[in-house]
């Protein structure tokens, strides 16, 4: 039986427990290299829903771990996506995604987004497939090129 001093505790845990649509999608080799881009840049874009800085939390957890060696931990990682370089990924009006090229385990994509303010940034996006571990098959993003400004919308 429940003690009745920890079901007010009991009954706020529960409505604070995050619900299906704020959890972060897992890496998984269901998931194509593109898609991959996709869950980051969509997250990006909304990255305050349904919490503060979720899109950044979603990005990470499609870090290669490779790349997590350089750029986490996550606390790291936000302050890289907010700096100058990458801080137009956040809230962008939109984004498009193009092939470069592809093998069986690299994939480079040239992204391009449209700011908040309406900039066109260009970046080169890396994903690999990962070979070992805990998401061994999983598509993952390795690196990301600083932004090229393809210029202002008109």
């Amino acid at each position: 039986m429940i003690q009745r001093s920890l079901l007010p505790f009991l009954i706020g845990f529960l409505f604070a427990a995050p619900t299906l649509s704020q959890e972060l999608v897992a890496p998984n080799p269901a998931i194509e290299p593109k898609q991959v881009v996709e869950i980051q840049l969509q997250s990006l874009q909304r990255n305050d829903d349904p919490t503060p800085d979720f899109g950044i939390a979603q990005t990470w957890a499609f870090a290669h771990p490779f790349n997590k060696r350089v750029t986490g931990p996550l606390e790291r990682f936000a302050m890289m996506i907010k700096s100058a370089h990458y801080r137009n990924m956040i809230n962008h009006k939109s984004h498009k995604i193009e092939p470069v090229v592809a093998t069986d385990d690299r994939a480079l994509f040239a992204v391009s987004i449209r700011t908040i303010d309406d900039q066109v940034m260009s970046f080169q996006w890396e994903v690999h497939k990962v070979s070992n571990g805990v998401h061994t098959g999983a598509w993952m993003t390795t690196t990301v090129s600083p932004p090229l400004r393809d210029g202002d919308a008109t």
